[in-house]
């Protein structure tokens, strides 16, 4: 079964030309995202859904998102969710992006937790 084996990531609908780019954060955000992204690779889906308040992964609902969608329509076709970047910027960093049959499509790396702003995640 697809949801038991483990993610693969995908850059097909990465949006680089904008505010959500990696490219964008310090040097040390990039290598601390990229160790935390080869955790997750080891993850299924199913695993990452059971240890949900670790890596507080949740389907996007965009009613509650300062963005619409993904600029990729080929990405909105797909269900959307995000997860933690543990450890990065005081675990406000998300990562933004599609799934289908084993593969996260990443699209967004938001540092500041600017996409879905939460209370608790807000910045001041």
């Amino acid at each position: 079964m697809v949801a038991d084996e483990k993610i693969k990531f995908s850059f097909e609908f990465y949006d680089s030309s904008g505010k959500y780019c990696l490219s964008n954060w310090s040097k040390d955000e990039v290598k601390k995202s990229l160790e935390r992204l080869k955790e997750v690779n080891s993850k299924s889906f199913n695993d990452l859904a059971r240890q949900r308040s670790t890596y507080h992964f949740y389907q996007t609902d965009w009613s509650k998102c300062t963005e619409n969608c993904f600029p990729d329509s080929r990405a909105n076709a797909l269900p959307s969710f995000h997860f933690s970047i543990v450890g990065v910027n005081n675990q406000k960093a998300r990562v933004f992006g599609a799934y289908q049959a084993g593969i996260f499509y990443i699209v967004w790396f938001d540092l500041e937790h600017k996409i879905w702003p939460t209370e608790k995640k807000r910045t001041h």
